[in-house]
């Protein structure tokens, strides 16, 4: 009996979680409301209901595609009354921006990056592409390759650190104009592969022009989302991804996604900034910030139990916190550089 109190007493101790059972006193909601409370990515609110049902305050069930939730009974919700838990009118108020909305603010910043209407996402401040590059783990061998497409937009390379080797089927998870793809490519040879896949039409059609520029005949880009990847099941060795997974709204659906078309043994390299510290309500809805990969970045122990959950076996290669001073203004976050094996 101690330990059911103290999980819901610890459940009601997060402000995000007592705004949700502030609203669920008042009416039955689809999880897909949530979003909406904070700013908070779909990925974020799933954990919160998770705690709240496994703490017996809450229940749910699908209809159809939705999952509507509510208060477990009628027993929990006179206890939540007598803790003092206040009826919210409408956890939707418009004023937030919803996982849709983000990732539309996204794909036409990216996709006027890809224009040349704007140079990099907005993070590094006066430094050129070379230069972020160079700051991450690039050689000037590299940017001196395939300059066009380098675009300035990573936070590490994972094809300098991933084991990447000839003949590999490699997929780069938001390929961009294709510079970890052009990479990769060396490295799997002729007899390899690499696929690219990006969401912004825009940055595709840059991609493609620079393979044909650069006469690669043995990489393929392909218009999608990473949560929803046009890649068949078991069929890549090796998937990297460079700054990108931070930018989607629904982070566990891109491991689960991963996890499906990599073969088993299969190996995945990512890039990704993590946060050190909470962000604000304001900071999560700042556009500028979403689009720089800091505003929809998880906490770094969340991200990694999101890889856990979906099969996969950790090993952390590094982690730079430096990277928040040379290229984040400060925040409270690092880039942190994974080496992902499917089970």
């Amino acid at each position: 009996m101690g330990e059911d109190k103290a999980r819901f007493f610890k459940a009601l101790g997060d402000p995000t979680r007592l705004t949700i059972v502030g609203c669920l006193l008042k009416q039955d909601h689809c999880a897909c409301d949530f979003s909406k409370i904070s700013g908070k990515d779909q990925t974020t609110i799933s954990r919160h209901l998770k705690v709240l049902v496994e703490a017996g305050i809450l229940r749910y069930e699908k209809d159809g595609r939705y999952v509507i939730y509510s208060i477990r009974d009628d027993k929990m919700k006179q206890t939540l009354e007598k803790c003092g838990v206040e009826k919210v009118d409408s956890c939707c108020s418009g004023s937030e921006m919803d996982a849709d909305t983000k990732k539309d603010v996204v794909k036409k910043n990216y996709g006027r990056i890809a224009l040349g209407l704007v140079q990099g996402c907005g993070c590094c401040d006066d430094l050129t592409s070379e230069q972020v590059a160079a700051s991450i783990g690039y050689s000037q061998q590299d940017t001196e390759s395939f300059s066009e497409a380098n675009l300035g937009l990573g936070c590490g390379n994972p094809t300098a650190f991933g084991e990447i080797k000839e003949g590999d089927i490699v997929l780069d998870l938001g390929s961009g104009a294709g510079f970890d793809s052009f990479l990769a490519a060396r490295k799997v040879g002729n007899t390899g592969k690499v696929i690219g896949v990006d969401m912004t039409e825009d940055m595709i059609a840059r991609a493609r022009k620079n393979a044909e520029r650069y006469g690669f005949d043995n990489v393929e880009f392909r218009m999608g989302d990473i949560e929803d990847l046009p890649v068949e099941t078991d069929s890549v060795d090796v998937i990297i991804s460079n700054c990108v997974i931070n930018l989607v709204p629904d982070k566990s659906r891109v491991f689960r996604e991963a996890y499906r078309v990599l073969r088993g043994g299969g190996r995945m390299y990512i890039s990704d900034i993590v946060l050190l510290k909470e962000l604000t309500s304001e900071e999560r809805n700042d556009e500028e910030l979403i689009c720089s990969c800091v505003g929809g970045a998880l906490m770094k122990e969340d991200y990694l139990d999101l890889i856990k959950e979906a099969g996969f076996e950790i090993s952390i290669i590094d982690e730079d916190r430096d990277i928040s001073k040379r290229q984040y203004s400060g925040y409270p976050l690092e880039s942190i550089k994974l080496e992902l094996r499917k089970k």
